[in-house]
């Protein structure tokens, strides 16, 4: 069985959808099919490599930078692919995973046209109109048609939450939301995991994520200046960097949070193991999610975390057992729950359950996430 995977970003390139990508490809090829993922190429690393079962072709795209990319990189992207396959006409493959409708669905769509192949849609939440409405209704009004065209030829629509699916159902109407089903995104269970012996003393609050409009780490710097008022001892980590990194360094100048807020930039996957491991809470102040791999890492790892409700972290965080809720842009109640957790839950030596957490990281690691597909893609073909 010979399975396609179609994504413009794939480790290192991008963020959480190409390691998605990564985990469903090195899964997959475990499990006997014989995978090719087609991305984009980046300077420094091979045009093909081949692995066990795994194949990886890098098309030369345009692409400028690891972690983001723009409309036109990925059109150059779907022309490149396009002739890839126009000039290997002998493909045998049994069926097609595209990462998001535009643009890996572009492809997908031409590859079944021409030969016949059968795709799912991997959406990763912010392709399905009108999820990030913020962000991307420009986008979604500019291309409505265009998705549902691509949608409609797909043979299965696949979302990561429930809430997302809720969105795709309106979007798609009766007569194709039977298309539509959830598998969730996974966690390297093996590499994130519990470890409260490594927990430090000093009440440690952990923000992880990219500095952007959409993490709104400003109702989270806001909530420190409130919580340093009171009579509580804390320090802050930022895992992560962007735009807005200079406007929070000067926040924190402004209101003497310099020796509270730690900026630590990006950091390896072991170092943030140990951030997880010794954090004692974690926030996301996110406005939209479609489902956080930070969050799935850092639950995974047993830390208590509270959030917006955002897609993905409704299905997460059971409340007030490995997480709670608080209102979106809400300083004040974020501050209120953290002092909370202080009083009520860190100085009372509080540890999430662990046959809770037993059952979370069962549902949750990859292995569980890539036998879903496995059975699926049995189904079909």
């Amino acid at each position: 069985m010979n399975i396609l995977i179609l994504n413009y970003e794939y480790p290192p390139l991008g963020g959480g959808a190409g390691v998605c990508s990564q985990y469903h490809a090195k899964g997959l090829a475990q499990c006997g099919y014989r995978v090719t993922v087609l991305t984009a190429w980046f300077k420094g690393y091979p045009e093909i490599e081949y692995f066990d079962n795994l194949t990886i072709v890098r098309l030369k795209s345009q692409r400028k930078f690891l972690y983001k990319s723009n409309p036109v990189e990925m059109l150059m992207w779907v022309k490149q692919a396009i002739l890839y396959f126009a000039s290997n006409q002998d493909l045998s493959y049994n069926i097609c995973l595209a990462n998001f409708i535009i643009p890996g669905g572009i492809v997908a769509k031409y590859l079944k046209r021409k030969f016949g192949i059968p795709y799912f849609i991997l959406s990763h939440g912010q392709d399905i109109p009108f999820f990030f409405p913020k962000q991307m209704l420009k986008y979604h009004l500019i291309t409505y048609f265009w998705l549902r065209s691509i949608v409609s030829g797909a043979d299965k629509l696949l979302l990561l939450t429930q809430m997302i699916k809720k969105n795709a159902d309106s979007y798609l109407g009766k007569n194709n939301r039977h298309k539509n089903m959830v598998i969730a995104n996974g966690c390297d269970t093996e590499t994130f995991y519990p470890d409260y012996t490594n927990a430090t003393k000093e009440f440690t609050i952990l923000f992880v994520g990219r500095l952007v409009e959409q993490k709104d780490p400003f109702t989270f710097l806001k909530a420190v200046k409130l919580l340093a008022e009171l009579n509580v001892q804390f320090k802050v980590i930022i895992l992560g960097d962007g735009p807005l990194r200079k406007k929070m360094l000067q926040f924190c100048n402004k209101y003497n949070l310099t020796q509270r807020v730690d900026f630590k930039g990006w950091v390896s996957k072991p170092e943030m193991v140990k951030h997880y491991q010794q954090a004692s809470l974690q926030v996301m102040s996110s406005r939209d999610e479609a489902m956080s791999i930070a969050a799935l890492e850092s639950l995974s790892c047993g830390t208590y975390m509270l959030s917006t409700p955002v897609s993905g972290n409704t299905d997460l965080i059971e409340n007030e057992i490995n997480g709670e809720f608080f209102d979106f842009s809400d300083s004040k109640g974020l501050a209120s729950k953290i002092e909370k957790f202080y009083f009520n839950r860190f100085l009372t030596g509080y540890q999430v359950p662990e046959i809770f957490l037993k059952r979370f990281r069962n549902t949750y690691n990859w292995d569980t996430i890539v036998k879903e597909y496995d059975k699926l893609i049995k189904f079909y073909i």
